[in-house]
């Protein structure tokens, strides 16, 4: 299953497990417990293994109603500049339910301190994506989450260029092409011209 890690933001990233394949088609990812886990695993959220068996057993439709609810509230947040209330609700219930302890480490002299979440596996999970949408409420510009400008893109992203005109999902993917696209229709446009004036 292939995954995109695009969005500059986990969250961000979650939203786009809905993806447009051929003709159009709209696919949901991920589509059981093993798609679940992998994409934990991709996101660097849980380590291999991590998740399996029961606990895994329904959490693909579970994982798509929360990710249908923060994409609602995320898309709202970016259209209006305001945060909605059910979205907090919602990113308050997961983020109690993973709760982090600091810890300070020794590493070559030097006293390091990190966070750490302390849940079960799926609540990591839905922690890390919590978290990351509460960071994004609490210190994004809600006019830099954006959809690729390609209409059959479903792809979001957080803007963290510097001019903050970024377009496109990916230049691999819909930039590249959109470019090829202009390219190619300047240089027929300069053909037809070229041939009209003889």
């Amino acid at each position: 299953m292939r995954f995109f890690f695009l969005g500059e933001r986990l969250a961000v990233d979650l939203l786009n497990t809905v993806v447009v394949v051929q003709h159009g088609r709209v696919q949901y990812l991920p589509q059981g417990p093993r798609d679940v886990a992998a994409w934990a695993e991709a996101a660097g959220v849980l380590p291999h293994g991590a998740l399996r068996g029961r606990a895994a057993g329904r959490e693909a439709e579970r994982l798509r109603g929360f990710r249908e609810t923060l994409r609602r509230g995320l898309v709202g947040w970016a259209v209006g500049g305001t945060h909605p209330r059910g979205l907090i609700a919602l990113l308050n219930r997961h983020l109690g339910r993973d709760p982090e302890v600091s810890e300070v480490t020794a590493s070559r002299g030097k006293v390091v301190t990190r966070r750490r979440p302390t849940g079960a596996p799926l609540e990591r999970l839905y922690g890390a994506v919590a978290r990351s949408a509460a960071e994004l409420l609490a210190g994004g510009d809600p006019r830099r989450l954006r959809k690729c400008a390609n209409p059959s893109c479903r792809l979001m992203f957080y803007d963290v260029s510097k001019a903050g005109r970024r377009r496109w999902c990916s230049m691999r993917t819909c930039g590249g092409q959109a470019k090829a696209r202009a390219f190619y229709r300047r240089r027929r446009d300069g053909a037809r011209r070229g041939t009209g004036s003889r």
